[in-house]
């Protein structure tokens, strides 16, 4: 727990994909890929509210996916472990999400592991959960086609999924949303990682929380309104710039669109013992726990 959670939630699935050995092919992780295909060709998609996922989240490595009541557009998936997630999602993360990446095409996986050995230290420590809107996952998959690229047996699971539930769809050769509204989040299943560290009931807690605060951030105009404002009004440069760099050392891209979002999920939707960011003092520095409090004062008027 100490040496995978406290450094933060949803940093990237890259670590545990590259970790495995999926880049090498090696057995257990093509025992992975086959289980995780195997899942997807019966994927059940359960209707239920917000109130009772977390009771509903498998208990085992099983590749589950909910359609919340009540919560128009959101999924969520539940991949049967961390390093399954990620070889479903990696190439997703770093065209949306991770720094020095192109934003205009897919990269090779080779790339993938020269960026993973850059900012992972020791992978297998970090756990990871996503986000993405529906148009994001129909670009990535139209990029790929686009490309003449050949999806990973991972990135076939995930297509195989998306398109099942309606998510995204064909029309005329190209990927598109169906609805511009869909958004999926992924959170890993418990056990052990690669690494020797555990996801138990807690950290995923811990990240199903965080992720859906990007959803509340994508889909509540007033919250993300209220959230961008104080980030551009009430936060000192200094502030800014020093949360920046923090996410940037992560590895997140440190555009706008990428930090607000990743910010406001860290400080009002993760659990605090979870929070990757540190106080740096002095009068260039910040104190998390009162810019943490006076974003939540923030949120709150904004409903008033």
């Amino acid at each position: 727990m100490k040496n995978s959670c406290s450094r933060g939630i949803g940093l990237t699935a890259i670590y545990a994909l590259l970790l495995l050995g999926c880049l090498a092919g090696d057995a257990c992780a093509q025992a992975g890929t086959a289980r995780l295909e195997k899942q997807s060709e019966h994927i059940e998609v359960r209707r239920i509210p917000l109130s009772q996922l977390e009771a509903s989240l498998p208990g085992d490595a099983s590749l589950a996916l909910f359609a919340i009541v009540g919560q128009p557009g959101l999924y969520v998936m539940h991949a049967p472990s961390l390093a399954e997630q990620g070889a479903m999602f990696s190439r997703v993360v770093a065209l949306f999400e991770r720094r020095d990446m192109p934003r205009d095409r897919i990269v090779t996986m080779a790339a993938i592991a020269n960026h993973a050995r850059r900012f992972g230290t020791d992978p297998a420590g970090l756990t990871a959960g996503n986000n993405f809107s529906a148009i994001e996952l129909a670009h990535f998959f139209d990029a790929a086609h686009q490309q003449h690229l050949e999806l990973t047996p991972g990135e076939r699971t995930l297509q195989r999924v998306v398109v099942q539930t309606g998510l995204i769809v064909e029309l005329n050769g190209r990927w598109q949303p169906r609805s511009t509204h869909d958004f999926l989040i992924t959170i890993p299943g418990l056990g052990k990682t690669p690494g020797g560290e555990t996801i138990d009931a807690p950290v995923r807690t811990a990240i199903l929380s965080h992720e859906l605060g990007h959803w509340q951030y994508f889909s509540n105009e007033a919250y993300a309104h209220a959230c961008r404002s104080f980030w551009w009004h009430e936060l000192s440069y200094a502030e800014r710039a020093e949360l920046t760099r923090q996410l940037e050392n992560m590895g997140y891209d440190p555009s706008d669109r990428i930090v607000i979002d990743e910010a406001q999920a860290y400080l009002l939707h993760t659990p605090a013992r979870y929070i990757p960011f540190t106080d740096v003092p002095g009068q260039a520095g910040i104190d998390i726990a009162k810019i943490r409090g006076k974003l939540q004062q923030k949120v709150a008027d904004a409903y008033r």
